[in-house]
């Protein structure tokens, strides 16, 4: 298959060279089909029209935020990989009620360029939940692979202190107000305690923040660090937790942002701040005996295999 095409087209977030849950979900994408001995191209929205006026053995449409060239998509290739990702209505909504308006203009444009979307190949979400909630859009289409995100190995650095870690943008309206929980959060510790934040945007709110901005990732992740995402709503699967669980660190999430994820021992639940707070008192100063180990699955359902097959025959005949 090494003289076969493939063409990628994500979002601008996902293309962009800042690592992020849409650029994660994307380079996983292209890892697969790279082991696959595919030759890949990728692009981003504002670039896909030119890619489009040529012919391509697959092309895989990352985001529901793509729906717009699937059309265009459908005559360029025989095979189309639509990775809706998240769900578009778990997701715009709960950016409404959040309070952007802007999501009642994108969800009306998402419904149209969806619903008047051609045959697909293939069809995938991360997890099930967010495949669900769109069963009446692909009920008469063809039934979605769950498939979550893969590659989040990072090199962990030898640590003997428990610090307390967040990652995010904080140009995301739910990372601002998964930071204003932490502040009430840090009101139930002791008055030296400090989380450590990452990535870009963040304004220092409180003096109990350590704001790192980007990082390397020999920074970002040692062995006792205690990952905190304290979701509230949303769609998708939290690569807060996916990041360090995959690597055998411990988070301490909330139900909401243990969704797709199997009973693990290093992922700790809590409905509220206080709860959070004692959480954080039961782990800090333990040593954290599973860093580093390969821990195994901690996706609820995985159709990663299924794909991979998926794509080996389908692209050879």
């Amino acid at each position: 298959m090494d003289n076969k095409r493939v063409l990628i087209i994500g979002t601008e977030v996902a293309t962009s060279e800042f690592e992020s849950g849409a650029s994660l979900r994307l380079n996983g994408i292209r890892d697969l089909l790279e082991q696959c001995q595919l030759k890949v191209i990728v692009v981003s929205r504002s670039e896909a029209d030119h890619y489009l006026k040529k012919d391509w053995d697959l092309i895989v449409l990352v985001s529901f935020a793509t729906a717009q060239f699937l059309r265009k998509a459908r005559k360029s290739s025989k095979l189309i990989w639509f990775d809706s990702t998240d769900s578009w209505q778990l997701t715009r909504f709960s950016l409404l009620r959040s309070g952007d308006l802007k999501q009642i203009p994108a969800l009306i444009r998402d419904l149209f360029w969806l619903w008047t979307a051609p045959r697909l190949d293939m069809l995938t979400f991360v997890t099930r939940r967010d495949a669900e909630a769109e069963k009446t859009w692909w009920a008469k289409r063809l039934n979605p692979v769950v498939y979550p995100v893969h590659n989040l190995m990072r090199p962990l650095s030898p640590s003997t202190e428990s610090r307390l870690i967040f990652v995010g943008d904080g140009k995301y309206g739910p990372n601002l107000r998964a930071m204003k929980f932490l502040t009430k959060v840090l009101d139930f510790l002791p008055s030296n305690q400090q989380i450590h934040v990452y990535g870009r945007g963040f304004k220092n709110i409180d003096s109990r923040f350590v704001l790192h901005g980007y990082c390397t990732k020999e920074e970002m992740y040692l062995e006792n660090d205690i990952h905190l995402a304290p979701i509230e709503s949303g769609a998708g699967l939290k690569l807060k937790v996916a990041v360090p669980l995959s690597n055998g660190l411990r988070v301490i999430s909330t139900p909401e942002g243990a969704n797709g994820f199997t009973q693990n021992s290093n992922l700790f639940l809590a409905l509220d701040e206080k709860t959070f707070a004692l959480r954080i008192r039961q782990l800090s100063g333990v040593s954290n005996s599973s860093a580093g180990i390969t821990l195994g699955e901690i996706y609820e359902e995985d159709g990663i295999e299924y794909i991979r097959a998926w794509i080996k025959k389908s692209i050879r005949s």
